[in-house]
């Protein structure tokens, strides 16, 4: 029979939380290297953040299956921690970036866009294009935008990265290769 605490706290959720929270703020630390360095776009930061996202989710998921699930791992499982964590993640990533475009610099989508049109000069796209894509941009520049987007970027792309990492990471005990050879 299942205690109250344990019908009203998941410890999977719980752990998968908490690896958000990591993640989250592996995110916000790069973001501020980045706009402290005053790189509203830059390329390289967009790799770095991606590679790390990438490697700390399949880090988590590797260390759920070894610290919470005795080394093994479905993979409903691994999907399941690796899209809560990436949630998280966004949701305090998309937190950061409402508090930095609404409190902490006012002016920082004035100065992403600034630099996104200098890109866009430099790469040598004609005018007319420029003024287009920038029109587009501009409506979609709000600073909520900066805080509800990274919820689903980092939710949707989470997933999709945990929906791959879950093959090669799962170990099942059913279908353990100790098993077919007795």
């Amino acid at each position: 029979m299942e205690t109250k605490e344990q019908t009203h706290s998941n410890p999977h959720f719980q752990a998968a939380s908490r690896y958000g929270v990591y993640l989250g703020l592996m995110l916000i630390g790069v973001q501020t290297i980045q706009y402290l360095a005053g790189l509203y776009i830059s390329f390289v930061f967009t790799i770095l953040a991606g590679s790390l996202f990438i490697a700390g989710l399949v880090w988590l998921i590797r260390d759920f299956r070894e610290h919470y699930l005795n080394g093994w791992l479905s993979y409903g499982e691994g999907v399941r921690i690796g899209a809560i964590s990436s949630l998280a993640a966004g949701l305090l990533y998309g937190a950061f970036m409402l508090l930095l475009v609404l409190v902490i610099d006012k002016s920082f989508i004035d100065e992403y866009l600034i630099q996104t049109q200098e890109a866009m000069e430099s790469s040598g796209m004609p005018d007319e294009q420029i003024e287009k894509l920038m029109d587009q941009i501009q409506e979609g520049s709000n600073p909520w935008a900066y805080g509800y987007g990274p919820i689903f970027q980092y939710g949707v792309s989470g997933l999709l990265i945990s929906l791959v990492a879950s093959i090669f990471l799962r170990k099942d005990p059913d279908n353990s290769f100790d098993k077919d050879t007795q």
